[in-house]
């Protein structure tokens, strides 16, 4: 019986002798044990063919073909795969039959790290994570995860995985976030024909914690923003920017005074700084839904961009280019790290346990009791109207304080 280990170190042999064969061209020549050929099939797609030792019972000769995808170019190696036991079994160069699944994760984090994943720096950091845990998790019968061939690979095996990242005291949110990265992971093994079906897709994912979202009132906002204008009164004008319009902090980074318009009261969002890791400046990128939205401006908000239109002219001693940024560094022409303007704030709000995600959720909570529409308020801070209720909506609507009042006895 041929086992997969011993067919694998055959096909690499096959592999490396695959140069010799136009050596050994002559069709009546009888091949020797062990040898054997490769063969163009199709655009990274190879014929291997190898002759085996003999039958010991029967003494019949022995033949063996497989198909494998990939590439056979690389640097370091004649054959991809051929590299070294220790990373023979994450290798997917070898074809589907021999992949495993910590290879389809490594496959997916190459391509985040590439560029063809339109994913934020943070979010790869985060992906690295994931798969490291997931790949040396172990399951409760000794098999580690990232060892499991995809072609055996079932979604009892990923609910295994939840179960046994929950024993090793992983939260329900962590989980979700690992099981999110497997399940894009085996769908892009799936698009490069190494697995037929997701298997993740059946698996259940341990639900999140959810907890009432906290809003701030109006009256702790308008303290908190008095007070931070006694120490740090830029983070003051930023902050009333924050509270008049819903922004993210990385969008109010962003924001360049191309897209201010203060005649008209309104601020263009079309963009948002995230972080580029460690020592690498902020990157500029579409905002989180890839869309724009237009934003009006309060008299507070207006005149906050006036106060730090001033400090900009000071600055450059002239009016700041257009591509400047309203909210930068200490040049305005670099944007400012979400991790700098975090310490900043930390700072500058002193005792106050208001964050800036807190003033977001102030600006969806008032307008929502103000009495607009979930779809009026979504579109001003660029959420779904899921997601608003969901996360942003700490308090009772005015829609359910009016149907209450018909219960009144």
């Amino acid at each position: 019986m041929l086992y997969d280990e011993d067919l694998y170190y055959l096909l690499m042999a096959a592999a490396r002798k695959a140069s010799k064969t136009a050596e050994n061209k002559a069709s009546d020549r009888r091949r020797r044990r062990g040898s054997g050929s490769l063969v163009d099939v199709a655009d990274e797609v190879w014929k291997v063919d190898i002759e085996l030792p003999r039958d010991a019972v029967t003494g019949r000769r022995r033949r063996v073909s497989r198909t494998i995808r990939r590439s056979r170019r690389r640097p370091s190696s004649p054959w991809p795969g051929c590299e070294s036991p220790a990373t023979r079994s994450d290798s997917l160069r070898v074809g589907p039959a021999l992949a495993r699944s910590g290879a389809a994760m490594d496959l997916y984090q190459q391509a985040a790290e590439s560029g063809s994943l339109d994913l934020t720096p943070k979010t790869i950091t985060t992906t690295r994570s994931a798969i490291r845990v997931m790949k040396d998790t172990e399951l409760s019968d000794g098999r580690r995860f990232g060892a499991i061939r995809l072609s055996r690979l079932t979604w009892q095996d990923i609910e295994e995985l939840y179960a046994a990242m929950r024993r090793a005291s992983r939260g329900p949110d962590w989980i979700r976030r690992c099981g999110t990265v497997l399940t894009r992971a085996l769908e892009l093994a799936r698009k490069r024909g190494l697995i037929d079906s997701n298997p993740s897709k059946d698996a259940v994912r341990p639900k999140s914690t959810r907890k009432k979202p906290f809003a701030p009132v109006g009256e702790d906002v308008q303290s908190l923003l008095e007070a931070v204008g006694e120490r740090a009164p830029e983070m003051a004008d930023l902050a009333i920017v924050l509270a008049s319009t819903g922004m993210r902090t990385g969008e109010v980074l962003g924001l360049r005074w191309a897209e201010v318009d203060l005649a008209a009261g309104e601020v263009h969002v079309c963009a948002a700084i995230t972080d580029g890791g460690p020592g690498v400046d902020g990157v500029r990128r579409s905002t989180k839904r890839s869309d724009w939205r237009d934003v009006p401006l309060t008299t507070a908000a207006v005149s906050a961009l006036e106060r730090q239109l001033e400090r900009s002219e000071i600055l450059f001693r002239r009016t700041p280019p257009r591509t400047a940024f309203v909210f930068g560094a200490l040049d305005p022409t670099t944007p400012m790290r979400p991790d700098a303007l975090s310490r900043r704030w930390a700072a500058a709000r002193g005792t106050s346990p208001l964050t800036l995600l807190d003033l977001r959720r102030y600006v969806a909570t008032a307008i929502l009791d103000a009495g607009e529409s979930y779809r009026t308020v979504a579109d001003i801070v660029g959420n779904s109207e899921t997601t608003l209720r969901l996360h942003y909506d700490g308090r009772t609507g005015i829609e359910k304080r009016k149907a209450i009042t018909a219960l009144e006895l």
